[in-house]
């Protein structure tokens, strides 16, 4: 019905409803939708402002400062400091991802239903879920039309290796190939959640207030009754005033960083396990500079993969990135990069991503944000070396004259296949690696036995009214990108929620 900005909210507010969702990324957004869907009068907070196509700025820097959460700055601590970047906006990380949408592959759900003795990864109501999220996004393969030089020549490059692959699915309808999907999307053919969910929210009646930082869910005795935050400007994050939502269910998908913070700060914690574990997707890439121009910014931002068969968990993807976010592959920063600047036009860039294997955990800074660490065995940078050798490969295979890792350890140029053996060299280790850290996942862990956070249905143990729909419940890395994952679940929690039909 209402979206409230900063102007509405910035001298608090206390509403009531018969369910709160906290967040509205690609789990929030869907359960906000199915609620106010069935009947609810449903009340949607987020931490961050909504961004329109007017300030989804291709000034990446800019755009990430004002949208993601600090500022982009994020770092998960552990075995070496890594970046990971999570939208702080409506929608959440659907508007600043490149709307990738893939099913769990087969031998995930059954390694999952396996692990922890829940049957609906693999039966049939997660594959209707994921049928409807589908066709009220728009998934579909991306058009050739749209893939410009970039990924055409990441398909030849991986062919020429003998790896098939395909156009990636995404969530988008007539993709002009802009190639901005990391900052929004201004044509507005992405269909990130705050454009594909949340209008069926509002024309359900739902309300959603922005620039609502959540900090814990309100209880008595064993039951959820709300939550409670403060309203925060989003320039300069400075809080204003307190905000209140009673409600007798309340939904949680503030994502694998915060949900746990919002747990633990709120004292809930079964047997311990809130924030106990934490994965992540690991990867690495190459900058491969051609002979011929590439016009790397014409094209879809990630158009063109491929599933290793040689190396499992591990998937190949064309890439783009603004050239002020994409010096951390160049390697350069400085003059040395701006003498570089001009090549940028005959750049392609190929991502190796590896569902490996690691410890970690989060817990709740004493200002309320997050501290995520993750312990990674050196064993672990192997698969991934060997996959950046496969795609160095392929690169030279089709013409490259050179290639940029940023690696430390390595050469700033490596000009032939011969030079990249070095990716080989086994005093490399996890330390090298140029990772960004977007897929996290399992800080809430679920499970059919006591060992989970959440049970089968998404439900807090130990809390009636509270549930889960964010990536924090995956018991382990999903092995692709997870947002439809964590759609197709909030999609059935939700809907048990609001009596609506589970197969259709």
């Amino acid at each position: 019905m209402t979206i409230h900005h900063l102007d509405d909210v910035r001298a608090g507010f206390d509403v009531s409803a018969d369910a709160v969702v906290v967040g509205s990324g690609p789990g929030g957004a869907v359960a906000a939708a199915n609620l106010a869907e069935g009947g609810l009068k449903t009340v949607l907070v987020e931490a961050g402002p909504a961004v329109g196509p007017e300030q989804m700025t291709r000034d990446a820097p800019l755009f990430m400062a004002r949208y993601l959460w600090e500022g982009g700055m994020r770092m998960i601590g552990g075995s070496h400091q890594i970046p990971s970047l999570h939208g702080r906006c409506l929608g959440g990380s659907s508007v600043v991802n490149s709307a990738i949408m893939l099913e769990l592959p087969r031998y995930v759900r059954e390694e999952w239903a396996a692990e922890t003795g829940i049957d609906l990864f693999t039966g049939e109501l997660l594959d209707a879920a994921y049928r409807r999220i589908w066709k009220r996004t728009g998934v579909a393969p991306t058009p050739m039309t749209a893939l410009g030089r970039r990924n055409l020549k990441v398909k030849e490059a991986l062919e020429a290796v003998g790896i098939e692959g395909g156009p990636l699915p995404r969530a988008v309808v007539g993709c002009e190939g802009n190639a901005d999907c990391l900052t929004g999307c201004a044509s507005g053919a992405k269909q990130s959640v705050d454009r594909s969910w949340l209008p069926g929210a509002l024309e359900h009646g739902a309300e959603v207030y922005t620039c609502a930082h959540v900090e814990r869910v309100l209880t008595e005795g064993r039951r959820a009754v709300g939550v409670e935050g403060r309203v925060v400007d989003p320039r300069g994050r400075v809080p204003l005033a307190r905000f209140r939502v009673r409600a007798p269910r309340v939904f949680v998908a503030a994502g694998p960083a915060h949900t746990p913070v919002i747990l633990q700060r709120s004292r809930i914690d079964p047997r311990g396990r809130v924030g106990a574990t934490l994965f992540a997707h690991l990867g690495g890439g190459l900058v491969g500079i051609m002979d011929e121009v590439m016009d790397p910014w014409v094209g879809a931002t990630q158009g063109w993969g491929a599933i290793s068969e040689d190396i499992p968990g591990l998937k190949f993807e064309s890439l783009w990135v603004a050239p002020s976010a994409l010096m951390v592959r160049w390697g350069d920063v400085g003059l040395p990069f701006l003498e570089k600047l001009d090549e940028i036009r005959h750049a392609t860039v190929v991502a190796c991503v590896y569902r490996g294997k690691m410890r970690g955990r989060v817990k709740a800074k004493r200002d309320g944000m997050p501290a995520m660490r993750l312990w990674i065995p050196d064993a672990e940078a192997k698969p991934i070396l060997r996959g950046m050798k496969i795609a160095a490969d392929a690169l030279f295979a089709v013409g490259a004259r050179y290639l940029r890792t940023g690696m430390p350890g390595v050469p700033d140029e490596i000009r032939s296949s011969e030079e990249a053996e070095i990716l080989l060299d086994p005093k490399l280790g996890i330390e090298h690696l140029q990772m960004t850290m977007n897929h996290v996942f399992g800080s809430c862990r679920t499970s059919a036995g006591d060992d989970g956070v959440v049970d089968a249905e998404g439900r807090v143990r130990g809390v009636e009214g509270l549930w889960l729909t964010d990536a924090s419940i995956f018991p382990s890395p999903s092995a692709v990108n997870p947002q439809a994952t964590i759609m197709a679940l909030s999609d059935l929690i939700s809907r048990r929620v609001a009596e609506l039909p589970l197969t259709s």
